[in-house]
């Protein structure tokens, strides 16, 4: 089955982790800009990075025959910091018309800050004035009221909601969406989000409408072939072969292609 993982973070996995996704049928990835694991200091890090997401990673997945994009922000943790994100907003408006960049993100909500929402509501504004999809980052804690805090602002803001996805839900905030358009994401990411069969669960309750699976793969006990997993778990519950399809392949198409520089190729 042909599959697209459209969010996870390509810097933190080995050279192998390519091989076995190609193997596995992934065809496309998109690596939104995140957090690395200790604070960045200058906003120089912050452009060597985006740098580093939109070449060299670009040129690593095309060794094993992936499409390799990426979404350009200052994540929510980091926007804690509140002169060095002065510093950092600009640069984000810059790179996020490079080459292989198709939207904004991950942006939103952490510890649900004054600081982290304005620079969510500047990121937003950038996304609306150069056409962009974008990519909202869920808080871990509290994660209903995160969320709920969150279509607010996205409303309050006027954004599309067919270029505004909502990740790392959880069965905790689904209902939230219940009769609205937003796109949703689900991360299957063991320890701290989803296991694939509570994916897989959720998939079945809500249907595959407007809603993406990715791994994020990143530095915790992660995964870079839970999608294909998640494929292998609907088949064996006998979901329709199309709905999966749709699931992993089409949907982050139907998303992704609202980018002028989504060049991927059905």
């Amino acid at each position: 089955m042909r599959i697209i993982d459209p969010h996870t973070h390509m810097v933190t996995r080995v050279t192998d982790d390519y091989e076995h996704m190609a193997a596995a049928g992934i065809e496309a990835v998109v690596e939104p800009s995140f957090w690395l694991g200790s604070p960045r200091t200058s906003a120089g890090t912050f452009a060597d990075y985006f740098e580093m997401i939109i070449g060299w990673e670009t040129q690593r997945a095309k060794q094993f025959g992936i499409e390799h994009f990426c979404t350009i922000a200052l994540n929510p943790r980091e926007a804690n910091n509140e002169p060095l994100a002065a510093e950092v907003l600009p640069l984000v408006e810059k790179f996020c018309q490079r080459e292989t960049v198709v939207g904004i993100g991950e942006i939103g909500l952490d510890r649900q800050t004054d600081a982290e929402e304005r620079a969510f509501r500047f990121q937003l504004q950038l996304a609306k004035k150069h056409n962009l999809p974008v990519i909202i980052h869920l808080p871990h804690q509290y994660k209903r009221l995160g969320a709920e805090r969150t279509l607010a602002i996205v409303a309050e803001e006027g954004m599309d909601p067919a270029k505004t996805l909502l990740d790392h839900n959880t069965e905790e905030t689904m209902s939230l969406y219940e009769g609205t358009p937003w796109w949703r994401g689900l991360t299957i990411y063991a320890v701290t989000k989803l296991t694939v069969e509570r994916a897989a669960n959720i998939v079945e309750q809500y249907g595959v409408e407007r809603l993406m699976v990715n791994s994020s793969a990143d530095w915790g006990v992660s995964d870079p072939l839970s999608v294909p997993k998640l494929v292998v778990e609907l088949k064996r519950r006998g979901y329709p072969k199309e709905k999966i399809e749709q699931l992993v392949f089409h949907n982050p198409i139907e998303f992704y292609r609202q980018s002028p520089r989504w060049t991927f190729q059905a």
